[in-house]
């Protein structure tokens, strides 16, 4: 019963949605005299009412003996075999009428679709369709990509700038004792393409940090010394950690090559960059006695270079590179009437970035 419910149904719905586009085809534009048999047919429109019609009968009928037949049981006016058997009886003529409706719309179909097709074989030159071909779409360059960078690197001390860190020898001694150094840095960027070349000039501005990890040392700036310094912690203390930063404002420059139409693919680049040093914090975290732990955050210049400089190279995919990058200036500018005056090595970071 269900199935015959939905198949009824549906075939409602094809007829009501077939309908508007049917009475289009009952005025086709001007063609040949069709044959007397079409002219003397139903029009589609009229054949749609007249099967939703009888559906809509169908199933009436249906629901009127089926309440009939339940009122039977209610009353106990029938046995349970007898009403098994009308019900039965009264699906399965639901089901060869909706068939017969079935076979009609088939039939009917079969003939529309043979009528659309004489009238196109007819039509000869009383319509002309203009048809023009796609042009294929063009592939779009990718002209802009901006976006927040985040640097997060690694840097080494050298004993002097280059650009093969491989084939220089890194600073040792107390200003690099635990080679844990690292750089950081944020920046804004702006990337766009020359014209629909795989080349790209890449701008931003942003902050870096380089951090200095001295081990088990602390850093020391007396008023009235001569000299920055290292200096080993009292007895009263436990050094746990000894570091500095020097932050700087800085804008980096490169060119890049990405021969991809949207940007996405593999990606070089290479550019340098300049800054304007923001201060210095210098942390101390120690363990005293009867303090516990500790942690000693000092702000200051300390001396450090007033602008930093340098070159740098990526190496990337998508939004993620890897790359190196080589600080050309000196990280302390002292006095030259100190006596003493701290060691000049240089920076030379490996870091990663994404884009975000």
């Amino acid at each position: 019963m269900e199935n015959s419910i939905l198949k009824a149904v549906a075939l409602t719905a094809i007829l009501a949605a077939a309908a508007p586009q049917l009475r289009a085809q009952d005025a086709p534009p001007a063609m040949p005299q069709a044959p007397a048999e079409a002219q003397a047919s139903d029009s589609t429109q009229s054949r749609a009412v007249r099967m939703s019609a009888e559906i809509a009968a169908a199933i009436s009928e249906y629901t009127k003996d089926m309440a009939a037949l339940e009122k039977q049981i209610r009353d106990k006016d029938i046995s349970k075999e007898d009403a098994e058997r009308r019900r039965k009886e009264l699906n399965d003529r639901l089901e060869e009428r909706l068939e017969a409706i079935e076979s009609m719309a088939e039939a009917w179909a079969e003939t529309l679709e043979e009528s659309i097709e004489n009238l196109e074989l007819n039509l000869g030159d009383n319509l002309k369709l203009n048809i023009e071909p796609l042009e294929p779409k063009k592939k779009k360059f990718k002209k802009k990509m901006d976006g927040l960078v985040l640097l997060v690197g690694s840097n080494t001390l050298l004993n002097a700038p280059t650009v093969d860190i491989a084939s220089t020898d890194p600073y040792v001694g107390d200003w690099n004792a635990n080679n844990r150094s690292s750089t950081f840095g944020i920046y804004f960027t702006n990337q766009r393409r020359l014209g629909k070349t795989p080349l790209w000039a890449r701008a931003g501005w942003g902050f870096t940090g380089y951090t200095y990890d001295f081990g088990q040392k602390m850093l020391s700036v007396p008023p009235t010394s001569s000299g920055i310094e290292l200096v080993s912690p009292t007895n009263s203390i436990e050094l746990r950690r000894s570091n500095l930063t020097m932050s700087y404002f800085e804008v980096p420059l490169s060119l890049v090559i990405n021969p991809s139409r949207r940007g996405k693919g593999l990606s070089l680049s290479a550019g340098g960059f300049v800054g304007l040093r923001l201060g210095g914090t210098r942390q101390i975290v120690y363990r005293s006695e009867g303090m516990g732990r500790v942690t000693e955050n000092t702000n200051g210049n300390f001396y450090g270079s007033l602008f930093s400089h340098g070159l740098q190279a990526e190496l990337g995919y998508r939004q993620f590179t890897v790359g190196v990058r080589q600080n050309f200036n000196k990280p302390f500018v002292v006095p030259a009437t100190w006596s003493s005056t701290p060691p000049q090595f240089y920076n030379a970071s490996l870091f990663a970035t994404v884009r975000l």
